[in-house]
């Protein structure tokens, strides 16, 4: 799993406690997601296939080689639907990871290669509810280190349960909507519906 190096930021955890396709939950660990056939690509090399888990902790991703790997939300710093082709030739969840390379000074490089992971599922018509559970996840396991997190948290209150982080970029959801103009004999209708209703 070349893109999560031993030096990043955040922990991952290789091959978590499981019991078949399951994971081993922690206390207070429910699943809210899965997906079988799901095939997990680490920068562009393919790490197999197996069960996307999505729970209210950590995303888990089991391979049915025994593999698999476990990481925490805030771990995951931009989550998107691509179906760009030119992108990637097949609809994914792309994930952005956090990292901090240090150098041969122990510095902290400010410009470190940007590791990627794209979750690809069998059905590509499940990418729109895995995108919304992994962003209602993620924002209950906000940044505990990032100060901008914690504010919005304080003022989103209202908006609790709305899928928060990430981008969704779907041409057909776009589309859909934008409302087409009413044609003026919609208009006629609506408004002798109005004047009947206003005579009794």
């Amino acid at each position: 799993f070349g893109v999560l190096s031993s030096q990043s930021a955040m922990p991952v955890e290789r091959a978590p406690a499981r019991k078949g396709d399951w994971p081993v939950l922690a206390a207070g660990e429910e699943i809210r997601y899965s997906q079988s056939h799901m095939r997990l690509f680490a920068g562009q090399n393919l790490e197999g296939i197996g069960v996307l888990h999505l729970t209210n902790q950590r995303i888990v991703w089991l391979s049915t080689s025994n593999s698999g790997y476990a990481m925490d939300y805030p771990f995951v710093v931009l989550h998107a639907v691509s179906l760009d082709t030119d992108a990637w030739p097949e609809p994914c969840l792309y994930c952005q990871l956090r990292t901090e390379e240090c150098n041969e000074d122990g510095e902290v490089d400010h410009e470190p290669d940007i590791p990627e992971l794209r979750f690809v599922p069998a059905d590509p018509g499940q990418l729109q509810s895995m995108f919304v559970t992994f962003s209602e996840m993620s924002a209950l396991n906000p940044d505990p280190h990032d100060p901008q997190a914690q504010d919005s948290e304080d003022d989103d209150d209202d908006d609790a349960g709305k899928a928060q982080p990430g981008n969704l970029w779907n041409a057909d959801e776009n589309d859909a909507a934008m409302q087409d103009p009413v044609n003026d004999e919609e208009d006629s209708e609506d408004e002798d519906v109005d004047v009947a209703m206003e005579v009794k």
